[in-house]
């Protein structure tokens, strides 16, 4: 349904409308969007009837993977990252992770304190890569929701079901939205299930783009991180505080974690190339004209962006007290 009010905080006074084009699968669709003027994120107006059209299990990037899992999680894995996380098996530890680059998320494990065998819940798991790599460090009670896939998957440890967030039940740890809320219509009524869902003491971690920063300055309509018609809603910093604190959680920190690839993702849709296209950086490289030190150039900015607290996503650190 078309609306010139916000969904977030109501404002209907000097909203602008914007038209952007789909471009993750080349469809090039066009798309209404609204900004608000007063908290500052944008909003799809008219939502496709049919959503799954955008997300083929074949092309999408988050279906394109299968898993493997093993029976047991990797003993020297473990010993690694209870040292990195935790600080535990000093000894072992130091020496396994000698000149290792730990990954991003071992940095939101740590932040959220869960623990082995805490329950975890990812939402919008895609195919569950994600519950997978922590599967392999140690983590045994794993759960991911994805509306979008073909079918359930239970792989003993890791357990994942064709269903959204309210048609989830159980108590968890922590839950996760690692660049799904952005999918969701009616962000009130999704942060409120989630705190029904979530432990008290216990945090709900999110990662999602971010309006008004670098990329929404530089690119506009084009910035890849729009991503219509599959972003309901790209939020604000000012967004996601008023909604945490209208669903009852603190937020407690937030941290900027934009990457390059959406910088040359942006870059290319200004000049209508699409991601799928065959001189899009994400098919041929070669093809694409970007030389390496254009590369690094957008590696630079982006670190920049990120450290400036300006980069175009962010995760969010929302605690359900007590």
């Amino acid at each position: 349904m078309i609306t010139e009010s916000c969904k977030v905080c109501g404002n209907s006074v000097d909203n602008k409308m914007h038209q952007l084009k789909e471009m993750q699968l080349g469809l090039r669709e066009m798309f209404t969007y609204m900004e608000c003027s007063n908290c500052g994120l944008l909003q799809l107006q008219d939502i496709p009837a049919d959503l799954g059209k955008y997300y083929p299990n074949e092309g999408y990037y988050s279906f394109n993977l299968g898993l493997d899992v093993k029976k047991k999680p990797d003993v020297l894995r473990k010993l690694k990252a209870s040292y990195l996380i935790y600080g535990k098996n000093k000894l072992a530890g130091s020496i396994l992770s000698a000149g290792y680059k730990k990954p991003d998320y071992y940095n939101w494990l740590k932040n959220t304190g869960v623990q082995y065998n805490d329950a975890i819940l990812d939402v919008g798991t895609g195919n569950g890569s994600l519950l997978h790599s922590f599967y392999k460090i140690g983590f045994t009670n794993l759960h991911g929701i994805d509306p979008f896939i073909d079918e359930d998957k239970d792989y003993g440890a890791i357990k994942i079901l064709k269903r959204n967030i309210f048609e989830t039940t159980g108590e968890f740890d922590l839950i996760m939205l690692h660049h799904a809320f952005e999918h969701m219509d009616e962000p009130l009524k999704v942060l409120q299930q989630l705190y029904k869902l979530l432990k008290k003491g216990k945090y709900l971690f999110i990662r999602t783009p971010v309006m008004g920063m670098y990329s929404w300055k530089k690119y506009g309509v084009n910035w890849m991180d729009l991503d219509a018609p599959r972003h309901i809603i790209i939020h604000s910093l000012k967004s996601m505080k008023l909604l945490a604190e209208q669903a009852g959680f603190e937020l407690r920190k937030t941290e900027f974690d934009g990457n390059y690839m959406s910088l040359i993702g942006s870059e290319q849709y200004t000049k209508d190339i699409a991601w799928p296209d065959s001189n899009s950086y994400n098919v041929s490289k070669e093809n694409s004209g970007y030389t390496k030190d254009d590369i690094e150039k957008f590696k630079s900015i982006s670190k920049e962006n990120n450290k400036a607290a300006n980069a175009d996503q962010a995760a969010f650190y929302l605690f359900k007290p007590e």
